[in-house]
């Protein structure tokens, strides 16, 4: 497969995964939204790193390690339309990323002491959910979408 193959793959998984969550909202299973959203923005970084570096991604669920690989690479830089308004909404972004680890991090075992943390309300299930949307497309924004050539005849 090529990398754009790969990204369109990710791309696929990302956007199953966000239209996951709107159905685990409509069946008011709040805990499991902030999951699915934080699997969502793991899933197109995923892709977008492997577009444009041509490796494959390290195999970690840091949402901010990813998105500084890709924000770093040449490729990603030269299709960077306008770089202001990146760099204008990027640490709130960052942040964002950051707090959705949290959620997402306090499924693992070492969160014992913490298990109250991860029962959220649908108020904050919502946040998370609006929030996550807003991410997703202020990432795709910046993405160069692969063309019809690039991603052969089985994906496109």
């Amino acid at each position: 497969m090529t990398s754009a193959e790969k990204y369109v793959y990710w791309r696929i998984l990302s956007d199953y995964d966000f239209e996951t969550a709107k159905c685990l909202i409509a069946g008011k299973r709040w805990v499991y939204v902030s999951f699915v959203c934080h699997q969502s923005v793991e899933r197109l970084l995923k892709g977008m790193h492997i577009y444009h570096t041509k490796k494959e991604t390290p195999k970690t669920h840091n949402l901010n390690y990813i998105f500084n690989r890709v924000i770093k690479d040449a490729s990603f830089l030269e299709c960077l339309q306008d770089r202001e308004k990146f760099e204008a909404e990027k640490l709130d972004n960052m942040e964002f990323m950051a707090d959705l680890m949290y959620y997402y991090m306090s499924d693992y075992p070492f969160s014992y002491t913490r298990v109250m943390d991860r029962f959220i309300d649908e108020e904050k299930a919502m946040a998370i959910y609006n929030r996550t949307a807003e991410l997703i497309d202020w990432l795709k924004q910046f993405q160069t979408e692969p063309s019809l050539s690039e991603v052969g005849k089985g994906l496109a």
